[in-house]
C-alpha cells in the first residue's frame, strides 16, 4: 500500500471530492449523522445540486444529486462533460459513492493545455455560475470554469480542475465547524486499479510547475506526486481489509475509483460515542472507525490524529 504526501512544494492541491447519492435528504442525513455541518442545499443550472461540507483546510465534500431531472437530461443531451460524466457513473456504481476528485486551478486553460500536451485532456470546458447562500443568508454569485481530464478511468474516477472565477466567496467559516470535531481530510484511499490514470494526470501538471521550482524539484517531475494538501493512499484488496475492515465485492484490483476518505480526530472516544448515539454503524479496525457508506465499498473512516 502506498500512501504518498506531497512533499514538493508545487505539487498540486485538492479542491473538493464529488460524492453522487440518490437524495439529497440522504446526503444530509449521511454526514449530519456523522457529525459534520451541513450547508444549505443549493443548485446548478444543469441539473445537478449539492449539499456540501466545508473544511477548515479548504477542501470540501459535494455530496452530489440529481436536482431538476429535466435540465439534467437536457444538459446530458448537450454534452456537458459534469453531466455525462455523472450520469456514466450513477449507472455503472451503487451510491453513495465517489466519483471524482476536483483539483484546485488558477487557470483552468493552461490546465487543459499542459494535459493536452500528454493526450489526457477533454476539449471542451464547463462554464458556469449559480448563486450562493450561507446559513446567514449572505448571498453572492459563485463562478466556475472546469476542465477535464481523459483517462482510462473515467467511468470510475473523473479528475478535473477546477477554477474559481469569483472575486469574492461568501463567508464560510460557520459551515466549518464541526460537532465531530474534524478540521480537515486527512487521506483519500484509492484502489490500486486507478494508480496509473491518477498518477499519470498528476505528473502531468506537478512536472510542468516543479520545472519552475528549481533543480531539484524538477528531479522530481519523472515521479508520481501525491496531492499537496492531503494525501493518496493507493490499496489493493489485502490491504483494505486490513487497514479498513473490508473491500470491494469484486476486488480492488478490479475497482479503479477512489473507495474512502479519512478523517483525524484528537479523541476516539467521544467520536466513538457520537456514532453510538446517532446510531450509525461502524466498524473498528486497526485504531480506526470505518462507517461504510452504501454497498459500493465506499467509507469514511476516523482515526486519532497524530501529536
Amino acid at each position: 500500500m502506498s500512501d504518498r504526501a506531497g512533499a514538493v512544494s508545487s505539487a498540486r492541491a485538492l479542491d473538493h471530492v464529488v460524492m453522487p447519492f440518490a437524495s439529497p435528504a440522504h446526503a444530509r442525513t449521511t454526514f449530519a449523522a456523522l457529525g459534520f455541518t451541513v450547508a444549505p442545499d443549493a443548485v446548478h443550472p444543469f441539473g445537478t445540486g449539492n449539499a456540501c461540507v466545508f473544511l477548515a483546510d479548504g477542501i470540501y465534500l459535494e455530496p452530489l444529486v440529481v436536482a431538476d431531472p429535466v435540465a439534467y437530461r437536457r444538459a446530458e443531451a448537450d454534452g456537458n462533460l459534469f453531466v455525462m460524466r455523472d450520469a456514466a457513473f450513477r449507472q455503472a456504481h451503487a451510491l453513495p459513492a465517489i466519483s471524482a476528485l476536483a483539483l484546485k486551478s488558477a487557470d483552468a486553460d493552461a490546465d487543459r493545455a499542459l494535459l493536452a500536451a500528454g493526450g489526457l485532456a477533454e476539449e471542451p470546458f464547463v462554464e458556469f455560475s449559480r448563486d450562493f447562500t450561507t446559513a446567514s443568508g449572505e448571498a453572492a454569485t459563485l463562478s466556475f470554469r472546469l476542465a477535464f481530464a481523459c483517462t482510462d478511468s473515467d467511468r470510475d474516477l473523473t479528475l478535473f480542475l477546477c477554477e474559481p472565477r469569483h472575486e469574492a466567496a461568501p463567508d464560510r467559516s460557520a459551515l466549518m465547524r464541526h460537532e465531530n470535531g474534524v478540521s480537515g481530510l486527512a487521506r483519500i484511499v484509492v484502489a490500486e486499479g486507478a494508480r496509473s490514470a491518477v498518477e499519470a494526470v498528476l505528473q502531468r501538471l506537478n512536472a510542468a510547475a516543479s520545472a519552475t521550482d528549481s533543480q531539484e524539484a524538477s528531479a522530481e517531475a519523472g515521479r508520481a506526486q501525491s496531492l499537496a494538501n492531503v494525501a493518496l493512499q493507493f490499496a489493493g484488496r489485502d490491504d483494505l481489509s486490513a487497514v479498513y475492515g473490508g473491500a470491494p465485492q469484486d476486488g480492488a484490483e478490479g475497482v479503479r475509483g477512489a473507495l474512502g476518505l479519512v478523517f483525524a480526530v484528537a479523541d476516539l472516544t467521544k467520536r466513538r460515542q457520537c456514532l453510538n448515539r446517532g446510531a450509525v454503524s461502524y466498524h473498528e479496525v486497526a485504531g480506526r472507525l470505518v462507517v461504510p457508506l452504501g454497498t459500493a465499498g465506499t467509507f469514511i473512516a476516523f482515526e486519532r490524529a497524530s501529536t
